[in-house]
């Protein structure tokens, strides 16, 4: 099974172009904070660092019983409150601990990571549950079940449906296709 640091080079690389072969997944952070903030006026994620949303950081914070925060404070984040929002807001929100395949795992918490809840919804149908967008003992039974590549092509595929359903709805989203879609075929399947 999967751990939360694991992935942390994965969305790094995808969310801030940051590699760092040798290095520590907190020096891979640091290095990642000098190009990780956008804020481009298509983008309806709005201001982001290295991935994390100021939504996603005032939920955070929220949460924490914290202060509001600012674009200011999002841009200062740092590497424990950065893997702290991965590990609550969308490693536990797959429970990602009780999958049983890493390359699963990776590709569904990316997919909550990427599309909010649709990364969950979209999956639970693809395996036969209810797509409440809650992941529970029905939906880890049914994700654990499956035999594991099967499973990782399906979902694959319906990541590439959604990717396209986004991008026909609203074609501004046409500019972040190709990097979608590189950033999907960069998560490779392997057995365990």
């Amino acid at each position: 099974m999967a751990k939360v640091e694991s992935i942390v080079p994965f969305i790094l690389k995808w969310e801030t172009g940051t590699t760092g072969p040798g290095l520590t997944n907190e020096q891979l952070f640091e290095k990642a904070k000098k190009r990780g903030f956008a804020n481009d006026p298509d983008d309806l994620g709005g201001a982001t660092m290295c991935g994390v949303t100021l939504a996603t950081f005032t939920e955070y914070c929220r949460r924490k019983g914290y202060p509001r925060p600012t674009v200011t404070r999002l841009k200062a984040i740092t590497y424990r409150e950065w893997l702290e929002v991965l590990k609550t807001l969308f490693w536990d929100r797959w429970k990602a601990d009780q999958i049983i395949n890493a390359s699963i795992a990776l590709m569904l918490v990316d997919f909550v990571w990427a599309s909010g809840a649709n990364g969950i919804t979209v999956p639970q149908k693809a395996v036969g549950v209810v797509a409440d967008g809650k992941v529970g003992p029905k939906t880890l039974a049914a994700i654990n079940a499956r035999e594991p590549k099967a499973l990782f092509d399906l979902l694959y595929k319906e990541r590439v449906a959604y990717i396209n359903r986004i991008c026909a709805a609203r074609p501004k989203n046409l500019k972040y296709k190709n990097g979608w879609m590189n950033r999907l075929n960069d998560i490779k399947f392997t057995g365990v």
